[in-house]
C-alpha cells in the first residue's frame, strides 16, 4: 500500500514535467506506435461512450472525441485534470483508483468501453480495480488495457518474472523527480489476472516499434 500511495504523490510532483513531455511529443514509442495502437483498437469495436481511466492530460479522450465517441476522462492527479480541461472541450474529473475501488460512481457510467492506457502500476490493487470497474460497464462492454510489453526484461538481460521496478521516469527528458515504483507482469500473469477476475480475453495485440521490430507494448481487450 505504501508503494501505491507514493505513485499518486510522484505524479502530483511531476505533472508539469509530464505535460511538457507529452506536448512536445518527446516519447518516441508513443509517437511511432502506441498512441495509434490504442486509438485504432478502440475504434475497431465501435463503442459510443468510453471512460479514459488515468487520462492524464487528456490526449486520448480528445482523440476519441474527434472520432465521435463520447469520452469522459478521469485521473487521480489534479494538475493533469486541470491541463486536460484547459486543452479542449470534454468532461474531465479528479477520481482516484482508491475511490473507484471503494464504490464511487463514475461520472457518465455505464460505458461501452474503458481505456486504461499505460496507467496500471500496482500489484494487488490492479485486480481489485478491474473487479470494481465491472459496475461501470454496459453488458458486453470491454476494457482496453495498453501496458509496457514485458519483453523488455529479456531485452535488458533480466529474469523474466513479474516484479516491481523503481524507475518510473527512466529515459524521460526534463526535471522529473521522486520516481515511483511500478509493477511489471509477465504475459502469463496478465492472462491469469484476467481469468481470476472473471474476464474473457477478446484480443491480444503486440504493436511493434518499426525501428527496432521489438514489441512496444502489450494491448489487451477483455470483457
Amino acid at each position: 500500500m505504501e508503494k501505491e500511495k507514493h505513485i499518486l504523490q510522484s505524479w502530483a510532483r511531476n505533472a508539469d514535467n509530464w505535460i511538457d513531455v507529452i506536448s512536445r511529443e518527446k516519447i518516441e514509442s508513443r509517437k511511432l506506435v502506441t498512441n495509434r495502437a490504442i486509438v485504432e483498437t478502440i475504434l475497431k469495436y465501435h463503442p459510443r461512450k468510453v471512460l479514459d481511466l488515468g487520462c492524464g492530460e487528456g490526449w486520448l479522450a480528445r482523440a476519441l472525441n474527434q472520432h465521435g465517441i463520447e469520452t469522459i476522462g478521469v485521473d487521480g492527479t489534479e494538475g493533469l485534470i486541470r491541463s486536460a480541461r484547459e486543452q479542449g472541450p470534454g468532461q474531465y474529473e479528479v477520481v482516484s483508483y482508491e475511490e473507484i475501488i471503494a464504490g464511487r460512481l463514475l461520472p457518465g457510467a455505464p460505458f461501452e468501453g474503458i481505456a486504461i492506457n499505460f496507467s496500471l502500476f500496482t500489484e494487488e490493487r490492479t485486480g481489485t480495480l478491474l473487479q470494481a470497474l465491472k459496475r461501470s460497464l454496459t453488458p458486453g462492454g470491454r476494457i482496453f488495457i495498453q501496458t509496457l510489453h514485458p519483453y523488455f526484461q529479456i531485452d535488458k538481460g533480466l529474469s523474466y518474472t513479474s516484479k516491481w521496478f523503481e524507475n518510473s521516469w527512466d529515459g524521460l527528458e526534463g526535471g522529473f523527480t521522486d520516481p515511483h515504483h511500478w509493477f511489471c507482469r509477465t504475459m502469463g500473469d496478465w492472462l491469469n489476472l484476467f481469468v481470476n477476475q472473471g474476464f474473457q480475453l477478446v484480443e491480444l495485440l503486440e504493436p511493434l516499434n518499426p525501428k527496432t521490430q521489438k514489441p512496444a507494448s502489450a494491448l489487451f481487450v477483455v470483457q
